[in-house]
């Protein structure tokens, strides 16, 4: 049996021998989802190429062929929702392009929403200006109604004189 110097001697030994570790080079960047079913092309180019179908016929069939009904119903909402899509007056689905683009994230989405929603708040408070504008501007301030609220009895009697004489009168 060997002793426990010698054994302790043979595992500092095999701690001391370098070690060849394979390494595989892994992509740089985000890492992307590699598609598998492409059901997100397959269902805006069923889209295109039926274009006038309901949301409803395009589930089913797009089902038919494999797809997960949560799948397809999520991604038509999505096309629609970033305009890959469209619905018509009646509700029918109709492609806003050719050729399919990928879906953006939910944040890339969410911050071009507040854009626009905010760039329509500030022209709103823009044209909300412009139109008390055109109304100070049809019906000017009532200038003599603010005199007559703010002037002394004296400088009334004043003015009633300086009028009269532009006016013809008395102006006693």
């Amino acid at each position: 049996m060997p002793d426990i110097q010698t054994e302790m001697q043979k595992i500092l030994h095999s701690w001391d021998e370098p070690k060849t570790i394979e390494t595989t080079e892994q992509p740089k960047g985000p890492k992307l989802f590699a598609p598998t079913n492409n059901v997100s092309k397959k269902t805006f180019n069923f889209v295109r190429d039926n274009s006038g179908c309901t949301r409803n016929d395009a589930i089913r069939v797009l089902v038919q062929q494999g797809h997960k009904k949560s799948s397809v119903s999520s991604l038509l909402g999505q096309m629609v929702r970033q305009g890959h899509i469209y619905k018509d007056s009646d509700g029918l689905l109709r492609p806003n392009g050719k050729e399919y683009s990928p879906i953006k994230s939910a944040k890339t989405t969410a911050k071009r929403e507040a854009k626009v929603k905010n760039s329509k708040t500030s022209k709103l408070r823009t044209s909300t200006a412009g139109i008390t504008a055109l109304v100070e501007e049809q019906n000017p301030p009532d200038h003599v109604q603010e005199i007559v609220n703010n002037i002394s009895l004296f400088d009334a009697k004043r003015l009633y004189s300086i009028l009269a004489t532009y006016f013809g009168g008395s102006g006693k």
